[in-house]
């Protein structure tokens, strides 16, 4: 998958994952989870960042993925579900919480599974973001991994109205997955 990466992504994008790569070892070891999952998680998220929007639309289109109106509004958002579908088909990944980590890096989703939490904070949280907050999402993150999920799926939200930003369906269900709304 590295092999793979090394001609898929920008630079940026390399290093982005390259400390999220580093970042995962700290967190595997916090909360005693499975590191080679997580890194499958970490090294694949972004595989598909780089896709111009009309290509993205159309691998989805030819893969069959449900695309929704705001992924059609904004094809950028359907690079989490294209390298998921992409890792299943050139890998044989089957994992339904890798997979999960992967579509839903950005956006969240309702879960209690603790890899495709670690994804979604790690993507947020990495060694090379900086953003108003960031500190305190990393605090909150290294202590418990549901508070540090809730707190950057809230940040997302807040920062989203704040900023005139489509808010995501998926965000949303996810809040209030968090707050006791239980499908």
């Amino acid at each position: 998958m590295r092999r793979i990466r090394s001609f898929m992504v920008s630079r940026h994008r390399a290093a982005h994952i390259e400390r999220m790569e580093e970042d995962a070892v700290n967190f595997a070891k916090i909360y005693a989870l499975d590191l080679q999952r997580l890194l499958v998680c970490v090294d694949s998220h972004d595989l598909f960042r780089d896709v111009l929007p009309q290509k993205l639309i159309r691998i989805a289109k030819v893969w069959n993925l449900d695309v929704t109106p705001v992924e059609k509004f904004s094809p950028l958002l359907l690079h989490g579900k294209v390298a998921a579908e992409y890792i299943k088909r050139r890998f044989g990944i089957n994992d339904k919480e890798i997979l999960d980590a992967v579509a839903y890096h950005t956006s969240g989703i309702p879960t209690e599974s603790p890899i495709v939490m670690a994804m979604f904070i790690l993507d947020s949280t990495e060694s090379g973001r900086d953003f108003e907050g960031i500190e305190e999402l990393r605090e909150i993150s290294a202590k418990s991994l549901k508070e540090g999920f809730e707190a950057i799926v809230k940040n997302k939200l807040i920062y989203a109205v704040t900023n005139n930003l489509l808010v995501l369906p998926e965000t949303v269900e996810t809040w209030n997955y968090i707050r006791g709304v239980k499908s």
